[in-house]
C-alpha cells in the first residue's frame, strides 16, 4: 500500500522559480512482511505407520535370520539350561537335577545362620542322582564326601571354610528316587 503525502512547496524569495516536491511513502518491508505460504508438514499418522511397518519388517527379518542361521540353537540352549540350572536352598546354590519334580522347600535364618530344605522326586534310580550331585558339587570347588546307605546314599559338600554345608540324601522310592537337600550357611561378618 502506497501513501502519498501532501506536496511540499519550496520558494526562494530571490528566485522566481517555484519547486513542488511530491513524496511518495513506500511501505517498510521489515514492518509489514508479505505473507509466505506455510510448508505442508507430513501427516503424523502416515509417519507413524511407516515407522511401525519398518519395525515389524526388521523383527520378521531378525527372526528369520535367527531360525535360518542357527537352526540348532533351541536344542543347544536346552542342553545348556539343563547343565547350568540351579536353585537356592536357604542361601546356598544347588544344581537342579534334570526332570526332577519339586515337592517342598523351606528356608529360615536365625542368628546369622541360614538353613534350607528342599524335597523332590525323580524317575531315575538313586545311583544316577548320586553320581550327578557328586560331580556337580565337586565342579563347584566344594569338598565332597559320600556315604552309601541301604537304599541310596548321602552326598555332603562343604565349602567356604566349613561355613557352607549342603547335604543331599538320595533314597529309592518305587521305581525312582526321592531326594532331600539340606543346606546350612553361616553369614560372613565383616
Amino acid at each position: 500500500m502506497r501513501e502519498i503525502l501532501p506536496p511540499i512547496r519550496l520558494q526562494d524569495p530571490g528566485c522566481k522559480l517555484r519547486v513542488t516536491i511530491v513524496l511518495q511513502m513506500l511501505p517498510n518491508p521489515a514492518s509489514a512482511p508479505e505473507a509466505t505460504p506455510l510448508r505442508k508438514l507430513p501427516h503424523i499418522w502416515i509417519l507413524a505407520a511407516v515407522t511401525y511397518s519398518a519395525v515389524i519388517i526388521c523383527t520378521i527379518l531378525a527372526v528369520w535370520a535367527y531360525r535360518h542361521y542357527w537352526p540348532g540353537a533351541d536344542a543347544s540352549e536346552r542342553k545348556l539350561e539343563a547343565k547350568s540350572a540351579s536353585i537356592t536352598v536357604g542361601s546356598v546354590w544347588i544344581p537342579v537335577y534334570p526332570g526332577a519334580v519339586h515337592r517342598d522347600m523351606t528356608a529360615s535364618t536365625t542368628a546369622g545362620v541360614t538353613v534350607g530344605d528342599l524335597m523332590f522326586s525323580s524317575s531315575d534310580p538313586p545311583q544316577k542322582l548320586i553320581d550327578f550331585y557328586r560331580s556337580r558339587l565337586s565342579k563347584a570347588s566344594l569338598n565332597v564326601t559320600f556315604t552309601k546307605t541301604e537304599t541310596g546314599g548321602i552326598v555332603q559338600a562343604v565349602g567356604n571354610r566349613a561355613r557352607t554345608i549342603a547335604t543331599v540324601t538320595v533314597t529309592a522310592a518305587g521305581t525312582g528316587s526321592t531326594v532331600q537337600v539340606h543346606t546350612r550357611a553361616v553369614e560372613n561378618k565383616s
